[in-house]
């Protein structure tokens, strides 16, 4: 039995955008959380 997600390619830059978005909206401070995103 396969899984529909064992073929799938999954580009970083779309994982990056989910994650700023999920840790913007959950971060107490952006300016801190944003620095978490200038480094990669």
């Amino acid at each position: 039995m396969r899984l529909p997600w064992d073929n799938w390619e999954v580009l970083d830059s779309e994982v990056n955008e989910v994650a700023e978005k999920f840790v913007m909206a959950n971060y107490y401070d952006p300016k801190v959380a944003m620095q978490l995103f200038n480094t990669f």
